[in-house]
């Protein structure tokens, strides 16, 4: 692969902005009573974080350098990811809004909420912000996970499929041991790990010369069958909200493929339509859509009360717009300009002009396979 001297995974970018758009669909699904078997169409869209999960741990680890400092490394995951987590943890005890778990602030403080069992605690204030505590234990493992796969592992795909056939075993123990287990394997920061690490062992694949075979529009087949069967089979086999952590890891191999094989167009220079300016500005600014959306919704709530379909579709296409544009307005007088202020002007000069993965990340120029590769 040979990325050229200024390659941006564009096409990576914009798959961000549909998968926060498919979170944001599920989420109108829910609320909106009018949409019938059209919102059912959205039942399983919470597999949009499990998108996310997997493509932090791509371009993570296709980007990182070796020679990097850990604590660079964290300051950068800081600065992209905090400052919205905390505007939103903020907001969440203004008066409009239900009075918040108070004895949960601590925890969404530090960003640990998701390790507790307890839902209401997991998905405290910012009720989204649990995916961001999953994606801070990703980061905090990363720099000695990045080491140890680099040395140890040989056969990067085989690992990964090995790794999400055992995470499989272990969840289905738990929960027949407790059913109830299965909310909290949901939304647990080492269960989800499996995601992320699935993602980084594609990275690795492709930076020692795996070449994906599928064409981008196969591997989009791939994951919409994959997709209809996790909102089909269910029904069959008789679908309970705890077993959500069973289908997430089910998408994992058909996100992948789909993730390295845009990741490949964009390296090699091949043109997409997912590179188009629109969708990589959309997909840039999706963290803020992913962490705005529950709130627009509570404000724009009697657009989704209609009892028609035509009506529902027509009110939830206006709180979709709504979003974005909130979501632009964040990431242009929030996001950013906070980003800079704490990373600091030359480490962001230093970075290029940025792309976004994972839940809410950036990924600088990509001018060789990887800095591991060479080392």
């Amino acid at each position: 692969m040979n990325a050229g001297p200024s390659a941006h995974l564009r096409s990576l970018t914009s798959l961000r902005f549909a998968a926060a758009l498919l979170v944001v669909v599920f989420h109108l699904s829910l609320v909106a009573p009018g949409l019938g078997g059209v919102g059912r169409l959205a039942a399983a869209g919470y597999v949009g974080v499990t998108f996310f999960f997997v493509l932090s741990g791509f371009v993570l680890t296709y980007s990182w350098d070796i020679d990097a400092t850990a604590s660079r490394f964290y300051r950068r995951r800081f600065a992209r990811v905090y400052p919205v987590h905390l505007l939103f943890i903020a907001l969440a005890m203004v008066p409009w809004s239900p009075p918040p778990n108070w004895g949960a602030l601590p925890a969404n403080l530090a960003l640990l909420q998701a390790w507790s069992p307890d839902d209401p605690v997991a998905r405290s204030f910012s009720g989204v912000s649990w995916s961001l505590s999953c994606e801070f234990f990703f980061y905090a493992t990363f720099p000695l996970l990045v080491r140890l796969i680099w040395r140890w592992v040989r056969r990067p795909l085989v690992v990964g499929a090995v790794s999400i056939a055992v995470a499989l075993a272990v969840g289905v123990t738990m929960q027949r041991h407790d059913p109830e287990l299965g909310a909290w394997l949901f939304h647990l920061p080492a269960f989800r790990m499996v995601e992320f690490v699935a993602g980084s062992l594609a990275a690795m694949a492709m930076t020692r010369g795996w070449v994906p075979r599928l064409r981008v529009r196969w591997a989009g087949v791939f994951v919409v069958v994959s997709y209809l069967s996790v909102l089909v089979l269910p029904v069959a086999i008789g679908y309970r909200f705890e077993d959500r952590w069973a289908l997430s890891l089910a998408m994992v191999p058909s996100l992948v493929m789909l993730i390295a094989v845009n990741a490949h167009v964009d390296l090699v220079g091949a043109p997409s339509p997912l590179q188009s300016r629109t969708l990589v500005s959309l997909g840039q600014w999706s963290f803020c859509i992913y962490m705005a959306h529950p709130l627009v919704m509570g404000f724009t709530q009697p657009l989704l009360v209609s009892a028609g379909v035509f009506g529902s579709l027509l009110g939830c296409a206006l709180v979709v717009l709504a979003v974005v544009g909130v979501s632009f307005v964040l990431h242009v007088v929030v996001e950013r300009p906070l980003e800079r202020r704490l990373r600091g002007a030359a480490d962001v000069r230093t970075s290029g002009a940025t792309e976004t993965e994972g839940v809410g990340e950036s990924v600088p120029l990509v001018s060789r396979p990887s800095v591991i590769a060479t080392n």
